[in-house]
């Protein structure tokens, strides 16, 4: 792949699809006035998407050059790829759990105790989340009320479909329920789905997203 190609097709169908990524989240929030949760991994195979050309270009480029090779361009032939590597691998780690949006920190922990009660799991409330005693495991939560953003993590359980019916049970506790909203990240996803589009545009058709 030249880089010129890589510049006019690849880069706007990466982008495309950033954008729609970003308007599936921003106005699902703001079309449905609810919030909701989605698994965390989709922003991880998100970037992915997004990493592999940055990875692969170098590559290409430096096994493909005509020339004679050099200490730098070697060096930059493999560094890219581990460095990209690396951050891609702290990603899998930290993108757990699921994500909430819209949400705020009173209607998370509403959600988060009714879908409990529902489960009939048992629980002790603590300061960063919740302690399921009948199956000795841990619900960590953290919501950033101000951006209407959250987080649940499920630790020490071998259930690995557990938090999928506790998030399941919450999104429809807010589809269900009169429930505080925040819209402040669905409207900045928004907003960046419309930059991404008019980026891949201008990167298609004009070749430098200007």
């Amino acid at each position: 792949m030249k880089p010129t190609l890589y510049l006019t097709v690849l880069s706007p169908v990466l982008l495309g699809i950033m954008a729609i990524f970003m308007f599936a989240i921003g106005l699902r929030g703001i079309v449905t006035q609810r919030p909701f949760l989605i698994p965390a991994r989709w922003f991880f195979y998100q970037m992915l998407l997004v990493f592999l050309p940055v990875i692969s270009l170098p590559l290409w480029l430096g096994f493909s050059s005509s020339g004679p090779s050099t200490t730098g361009l070697a060096l930059r032939v493999w560094l890219y790829p581990l460095m990209f590597g690396c951050i891609l691998l702290m990603m899998w780690f930290q993108m757990q759990g699921y994500m909430a949006f819209a949400v705020t920190d009173q209607a998370f922990r509403e959600a988060l105790i009714s879908a409990l009660h529902k489960l009939n799991l048992p629980f002790e409330e603590r300061l960063s989340g919740m302690r399921l005693t009948s199956v000795e495991a841990d619900l960590q939560v953290a919501v950033q009320s101000w951006m209407g953003t959250g987080q649940i993590k499920l630790k020490g359980s071998k259930d690995r479909s557990l938090l999928s019916q506790i998030v399941s049970a919450m999104n429809e506790h807010f589809r269900t329920s009169s429930t505080q909203t925040n819209m402040t990240s669905c409207v900045f996803y928004t907003i960046m789905g419309i930059f991404l589009v008019i980026f891949a545009v201008g990167m298609l058709f004009f070749g430098t997203g200007l």
